[in-house]
């Protein structure tokens, strides 16, 4: 199998992920391909020095996190490929855990697994799709407050711990197997998603395709999560990159109409804080000379109020050409002929 890892600037906890994998890449379980999206932490010369193994391709500039997997992808011959990002790191027999479940069940095309926080605390796992209902309980702050209910937090299931394997509407991206059988051409994301969201479209589609995804709670990462978009204006961009995604996701597969009220549900909760943000970031740059982030949010949602008016401003795409999935049953016939 092969596994696909997408760099920019996270060179530390790269050779941590790096160095998880070494085992199984030894006992030739696993080949490596690691995309640096021209990083200026020194990340992609460490990983040529340092790991000879591992198959580097760097980009000239950051093409994006869904551009790069598809390079990755494209780059694999397996017949299975791991998405894994480089803040993870891989605990042991988790790989060989999930290749021998995919093994056995032959009409699941993506697993995931038990995902914790470097202190042990449990992250979500997999969540649902997005729909305007998961957004207004997300905006009303619902989901938040109520963490550990299954109704009010609809979209992360509840954040159960669940202790036996289960279907589910899609798993995190951080660490997703697929069968490379369902994906019917060398394009595996949708570009559109330049960051964020790559991973439910993936999975909607598949199951569109009559495959099953499915979260493994005896495998297992620890991920440092938002390694990419700690600062403020990183992680006020990251923010705003994750609500053009589920927007576009909504739009994409439930049409305009919902589309466009998720979008006034975002607008009308982010209306009562903006002055809030304007406050905060004017207190930062007088405090410390520089912007806290906050200000981006605030553009974030001046967006919204303009695709009210606008819907067309809102992004959405159908499959590029090169995306399409096989069903189980055309699955069955290529491994049959290889």
């Amino acid at each position: 199998m092969c596994v696909g890892i997408v760099n920019w600037n996270t060179r530390e906890l790269l050779t941590q992920c790096l160095d998880s994998l070494m085992p199984d890449c030894e006992a030739g379980v696993v080949e490596v391909v690691v995309v640096d999206n021209s990083s200026s932490d020194g990340s992609a010369d460490h990983v040529a020095a340092a790991y000879p193994a591992v198959r580097l391709i760097r980009n000239p500039q950051n093409a994006g996190f869904t551009r790069a997997v598809n390079q990755a992808f494209d780059a694999a011959d397996a017949e299975y490929f791991l998405m894994l990002n480089s803040d993870a790191r891989v605990t042991p027999g988790a790989i060989r855990h999930c290749i021998e479940y995919l093994d056995v069940q032959g009409d699941v095309a993506a697993v995931g697994c038990r995902i914790t926080y470097p202190d042990g605390r449990p992250q979500s796992s997999c969540f649902r799709f997005p729909s305007p209902w998961g957004v207004v309980l997300t905006t009303a702050w619902l989901s938040q407050a109520f963490p550990d209910s299954a109704v009010l937090n609809w979209g992360r299931y509840g954040r159960r711990d669940w202790e036996a394997p289960r279907d589910v509407d899609c798993v995190m991206g951080s660490f997703l197997l697929l069968r490379r059988t369902a994906i019917g051409g060398p394009v595996l994301l949708d570009e559109g998603f330049w960051m964020y969201g790559e991973e439910a479209d993936l999975c909607f589609r598949l199951q569109r395709a009559g495959w099953r995804v499915v979260y493994l709670p005896d495998a297992g990462i620890v991920h440092h999560h938002g390694a990419s978009t700690r600062d403020a204006e990183r992680a006020a961009w990251g923010y705003a990159a994750r609500q053009r995604a589920i927007l576009r996701f909504i739009r994409k597969w439930r049409g305009d109409v919902a589309g466009w009220l998720a979008n006034l549900v975002m607008a009308l909760g982010m209306l009562p804080r903006a002055a809030g943000w304007w406050l905060a970031d004017a207190a930062s740059r007088f405090r410390a000379g520089k912007h806290s982030g906050r200000h981006l949010r605030a553009r974030v949602l001046g967006f919204h109020l303009a695709a009210c008016v606008r819907p067309s401003r809102l992004e959405t795409s159908w499959e590029p050409a090169g995306v399409r999935l096989a069903s189980p049953r055309e699955a069955s016939h290529i491994i049959a002929r290889t």
